[in-house]
């Protein structure tokens, strides 16, 4: 089964190294993302969400990005956020890139709009 790629970018009126911290820790993903978050004795999250957990390995790069690939049922999904900061702007952008299953296009802008709506609330912008 062939995967579907979301891609979509959101404008910050912050540093990456703030919203670094929000895309790339247990403490900062329950703040906006899943309901709980916790790393396993191999250093793999273990993220909650739709009543289900849901477990991925994590690669990173300090203050640019945070890659997700999960593991188990949900095998060959990935979700990458990454930093941008733009040229002319000055601005930072949340680059999202989802991996998975779900092929509406509209559900997932929805969803991420509703996701990155309480991000901006959080972090003030």
């Amino acid at each position: 089964m062939s995967k579907f790629k979301f891609v979509e970018e959101y404008p910050f009126k912050t540093s990456p190294k703030v919203l670094y911290n929000y895309i790339s820790t247990p403490g900062g993903l329950q703040q906006w993302f899943a309901n709980n978050v916790s790393v396993d004795s191999d250093h793999n999250y273990n993220i909650e969400w739709d009543g289900g957990v849901h477990t991925a390995s994590v690669s990173k790069r300090i203050n640019k990005s945070a890659k997700y690939d999960f593991q188990g049922d949900d095998e060959g999904n990935s979700l990458e956020l990454k930093l941008i900061q733009g040229e002319l702007d000055g601005a930072t952008y949340l680059q999202i890139i989802d991996v998975s299953d779900n092929e509406d296009e509209e559900d997932l802008r929805d969803l991420w709009d509703g996701l990155i709506n309480e991000l901006k609330e959080i972090v003030g912008g």
